[in-house]
């Protein structure tokens, strides 16, 4: 059901926080029961813990009320999984595939539920992100030490978020310290990072802050050209102050990540690209009567300026968006949430000249949720004018049955579009300024069991993308691209043991040549197990994926060979010595494999990290 507290949404599209008229004090005690978590011996996945979706349907329920694929990660299980970045954590879900163009820090390609890297909308604190000459948001530079939760939405959602939601949603939110807590970590390759946590309470307002810094020599990303080590840096900072007074919750925050990172080019030189992201966030919210509002408006800059021997090329794009949504209850069991987005993107600076450098995108959307006994209907429907190109209208439609206590069956429906890129459409040599959105429509039907000790979840899909956008030398529209598959997970818990499996199955094609998408794998499998004692947790994984279609070459048409069928295992270990110390080991890719998932480039051998966090106060 929906929660009336409306500042949980808020809490959920800004900072992990309790709802009620005591909400800056509720911040300070959920963040320090995370921390808690975080620091003590939890299973392996915090699978007592009752996740909340926020995302799915902008309103606040219990993930498993939610009709819809969707994977809730909380700081207790993104810290006890020790990944060495996002891509890494992200390639461990059920139904997202990861190709990665060498180690940490280097380009990463995310690909959920068969579709392209930017046909997943990736938001955080419910604000969209991403370079708007891209197309995406790149993840390789996204610092784990800054994340709160990780919320997974896999299908169309662009009946409620707009362009880019064809595979799904990617929400995160990051912290909001609630203690004064240090970090350190160190492993292979040079790899090393600190980080320090703070937090303040005066009255009616409390700040935090958060800061931090990474870096690695890295390895060789392509072996075949300079042979030198590639590595990176990254400096990132996060303030944030929270205002309880009668006229609702006010928030601002101030999020910057810098850094560079290093790579090799086809002529084989060594270059270097600069990397900054900025974002300046404000949101407020209020319960009037059965009403409950929330306003946000947002300021993001993304900016990467590659260096090479003898060149310097900046690419600087803006967004500024505005987001206005209510929620109240209609009637028993029929919820209603609607409102309004705005946002504007721009090429603010650049190496070559544009055609087009502005665009404004407008959007109004509702959506109504009704439950009845063991009968549940979801639908939501979103309009957008986009500028140079029109308008778009997308919905979804979802109905679940609860035939027990535990078992539901649902099936749903959706339309989803993405709007090119400033690249896709008027970058020089490139461009191709008469492509057309690419649009979708995708069916999902499955089947789950959810318990206390036991969860299970079967899901078929299918997706058909008309005007998928392809091409090496300029974009292209291809008329027709299908993705269907079947995924699979299951985690039981006994006594002191869980284990974790997933499944997926994909068959994707490109109908205009008959081929296989590049780099999605036809068969993924995910296993984690793990045992949790007193004072200690260990876990082990094992990470398979088939053989990979790495796509043709672009003269003689001929395929490049498949990425060989690889399976990859872990093992870590977490310690703690009291409420304040603890201390983590991780050794991956334990058996040395040699394998990579993006032609060309390598990846990490067998490799360790070892971490510990102190809680001063």
């Amino acid at each position: 059901m929906f929660k009336p507290a409306f500042a949980t949404i808020l809490v959920a599209s800004c900072f992990p926080v309790a709802a009620g008229s005591q909400i800056v004090s509720n911040n300070s005690a959920a963040n320090a029961a995370t921390a808690s978590q975080a620091l003590s011996p939890q299973p392996t996945e915090a699978s007592a813990i009752e996740h909340i979706s926020i995302y799915a349907n902008r309103t606040s329920r219990p993930a498993q009320d939610v009709l819809a694929s969707i994977t809730v990660l909380d700081r207790a299980d993104i810290v006890a999984r020790q990944a060495n970045d996002l891509p890494e954590l992200l390639a461990q879900l059920a139904g997202i595939n990861m190709s990665r163009d060498g180690g940490r820090g280097q380009n990463s390609s995310v690909y959920l539920r068969g579709g392209n890297t930017g046909h997943t909308l990736v938001l955080v604190d419910g604000v969209r992100t991403g370079s708007a000459t891209l197309g995406y948001k790149p993840l390789s530079m996204v610092p784990l030490e800054l994340i709160e939760r990780i919320e997974v939405i896999r299908g169309p959602r662009a009946a409620w978020y707009g362009s880019d939601a064809l595979a799904g949603v990617i929400a995160i939110t990051t912290r909001r310290s609630s203690t004064l807590e240090l970090h350190a970590d160190a492993g292979s390759f040079g790899q090393a990072g600190a980080s320090i946590s703070a937090s303040e309470q005066l009255q009616k307002i409390a700040l935090s802050a958060i800061a931090g810094v990474s870096q690695a020599d890295g390895f060789n990303a392509q072996p075949d050209q300079d042979p030198d080590s590639d590595g990176y840096q990254q400096h990132y900072l996060k303030m944030s102050a929270d205002y309880q007074t009668d006229f609702g919750l006010w928030s601002a925050q101030a999020d910057v990540n810098s850094g560079f990172n290093q790579f090799d080019t086809s002529f084989g030189t060594e270059d270097e690209t600069d990397t900054l992201s900025r974002t300046y966030l404000f949101a407020w919210q209020q319960d009037v009567g059965s009403w409950q509002h929330q306003a946000k408006l947002s300021q993001a800059l993304d900016s990467d300026t590659t260096f090479g021997p003898d060149s310097r090329s900046p690419f600087v794009t803006e967004r500024q968006e505005f987001n206005y949504q209510l929620a109240t209850d209609f009637a028993a069991g029929l919820e209603f949430v609607g409102g309004v987005n705005w946002y504007q993107e721009q090429v603010a600076k650049s190496a070559t000249a544009y055609e087009q450098t502005s665009r404004i995108n407008r959007a109004v959307f509702a959506g109504l949720n009704y439950q009845y006994n063991a009968v549940q209907l979801e639908s939501a429907v979103r309009h957008d004018a986009i500028d140079h190109y029109g308008a778009e209208t997308t919905w979804q439609l979802a109905a679940g049955y609860q035939f027990s206590h535990h078992w539901q069956l649902r099936a749903s429906r959706g339309t989803a579009f993405k709007v090119p890129s400033f690249n896709q459409l008027y970058f020089p040599g490139y461009a191709n300024p008469d492509l057309q959105p690419e649009e979708s429509r995708s069916d999902e039907l499955a089947l789950s069991y959810v318990h206390s000790e036991t969860e299970l979840q079967l899901a078929w899909f299918d997706r058909k993308v008309t005007n998928l956008i392809q091409g090496i030398e300029q974009a292209e529209n291809v008329l027709l691209a299908t993705v269907k598959g079947v995924e699979f997970s299951l985690r039981r818990d006994w006594q002191h043991w869980s284990s974790n499996v997933s499944y997926s199955w994909l068959d994707t094609q490109n109908r205009s040549n008959d081929r296989k998408l590049e780099r999605r794998p036809e068969n993924t499998l995910h296993w984690r197990g793990s045992y949790t004692a007193d004072s200690w947790s260990a876990f082990i994984t094992a990470d398979y994926q088939s053989a990979t279609y790495q796509g043709a070459d672009w003269f003689s048409g001929e395929p490049f060979p498949d990425a060989p069928a690889h399976t990859v295992w872990g093992a870590g270990l977490s310690y703690v010595f009291s409420p304040k110390l603890t201390f983590r080991a991780r050794l991956a890719n334990l058996t040395d494999k040699q394998y990579y998932t993006s032609r060309g480039y390598a990846t990490a051998g067998a490799n360790f990290r070892i971490s510990v966090s102190y809680i001063l106060q």
